[in-house]
């Protein structure tokens, strides 16, 4: 395996995600740094919008939220020999 070394373990899922992250967040750094990325705090007006959305969501009670079909059904199990 590339990469690997034999007296170290593989990385879990959990370090290879914290991995992956940090390198976003150090890639997002590196746009504000060189001004390609402005972050800036939302005004009232933006604030009020999107908390109007918000809220008209949670009203609905997540009935947006896919749910399973119920028309398909599984197969059946195939019966087990008594041996």
């Amino acid at each position: 395996m590339d990469g690997y070394h034999p007296s170290m373990p593989p990385k879990t899922q959990r370090e290879r995600e914290a991995e992956q992250r940090q390198l976003k967040l150090d890639r997002i750094q590196e746009q504000v740094d060189d001004g390609s990325l402005v972050i800036r705090k939302m005004t009232d007006e933006e604030r009020e919008r999107f908390e109007s959305r918000r809220s008209q969501r949670a009203a609905e009670g997540g009935s947006n939220r896919r749910k399973r079909s119920p028309g398909r059904k599984t197969r059946p199990l195939p019966p087990v020999s008594k041996h």
